[in-house]
This record gives C-alpha cells, structure tokens and sequence, in this order.
C-alpha cells in the first residue's frame, strides 16, 4: 500500500456537493454544460454515419484493424491529456485557465453531472479538428480509423459519467476502473491513475495506485 498520498492543491480539493459557473453569461455558461445522453447520442449517431455511409472500399480486416487502432489511440489520448495536459505542474496563467476551465472545475465538483462529458457544441469543434488530422495523416484510412478513435471517446464519457454517480460493479476490471477513479480524485490527483476508460497506460507508465 502506499504510504504518501498527494497534498491536494487547494483548486482540486472536492466538493461533494454544488457546482460553479465559468462564465458571468447565462448563455456561454450554458453551453459549458450537458446532460451526459446529448453528447453520447450526438456521438454515437456519427459513429453509425462514418460505419454505415462514409466507409471507403476496404477489407473486413483492414477495417477492423482501422478501427481498433483509433479505439487504442483514443485511450492513449485520454490518458496523455489528463496527465500531461490537466495534471501538469505550471505557473503559466493560460495553461492554468485552460486546466481549471476543462479539468480543474471537475475535480472542485465532482458530483456535479452536467460537466462530466463535454458539451455538444466544443465536442463537435474539437471532433472536426481531429477528423481533418487523421485524413490529412492517413487520407481515406481516416473513414475508419476515426469512428474507432469516436467510439473510445463515447465509451470513455460513459464510464466516467458512471464512475461519479453510480456505486462500484463487482465485476473485478470494472471494480478497479471505479477505485482507481476515486483514488485519482481523493488521494493522488496530480500523480496516478489518469486512465478513465482502461488502466492500460496507469500500468504501462507505472502511474497505477498501489492501494489494496
């Protein structure tokens, strides 16, 4: 077990409770919330649309192998942005808005469910930017590589939304995303666990809790 826990910054203690705004604007602060089935049905009606309507000619194989390939590149993403993105270290203002604005204000108010997934309107920006890199990288590959790396992303909002509000399954991996979850808010949150959707890349990089 270890024996040190994280000194927890006073701008990622939780609260149990309540909720804050970011923006003064009703409007904008609106668009800075989201009940947790708008996003995972806007995401996965893309998903269907990239499967069903814009898949290029390939193989069963090669567009299962696509596939998979953007679902383990989306977990790799999610595990780097949380830790070397909301979790690093920094005396930069800009860097410390955008921790606070994207990650820090969840870890204030865990419990508060409109900010467990991203919005629609931000979410369907940054799904667009990612979209334009994976085809300028891989050109027609991207129609299949990219509802994989979307379908991680839906798994990934589903499973935290669940982990926040929902009491640990007994099912052991799904029992130790659940603890490992809360050991990241409550006990190290600048340190381990940072994987959300899998403890891959906690294990790989050595950042897993040691907790029994």
């Amino acid at each position: 077990m270890d024996k040190q826990f994280d000194k927890i910054p006073e701008h990622l203690k939780p609260k149990n409770v309540g909720t804050d705004n970011l923006f003064k604007s009703g409007f904008i602060e609106k668009l800075t919330r989201t009940h947790i089935a708008v996003p995972v049905t806007m995401h996965l009606i893309i998903v269907a649309l990239f499967i069903f309507y814009f898949s290029p000619s390939f193989t069963i194989l090669t567009y299962l192998g696509l596939f998979f390939g953007g679902w383990v590149t989306w977990t790799l993403a999610e595990y780097w942005v949380h830790r070397w993105l909301y979790h690093v270290k920094t005396e930069n203002k800009t860097l410390l808005k955008i921790q606070h604005m994207g990650h820090g204000i969840h870890h204030q108010y865990p419990k508060d469910p409109t900010r467990l997934a991203m919005p629609p309107v931000p979410a369907l920006a940054l799904i667009s930017i990612f979209f334009g890199i994976f085809w300028l990288i891989m050109t027609d590959y991207a129609f299949a590589f990219f509802p994989g790396f979307l379908l991680g992303y839906v798994l990934y909002i589903s499973l935290h939304y669940m982990q926040h509000l929902f009491k640990p399954p007994k099912f052991g991996p799904l029992n130790r995303l659940w603890k490992w979850h809360a050991l990241h808010h409550y006990k190290y949150p600048e340190t381990k666990a940072f994987g959300v959707s899998t403890n891959l890349w906690d294990v790989v990089f050595g950042t897993q809790p040691r907790d029994k």
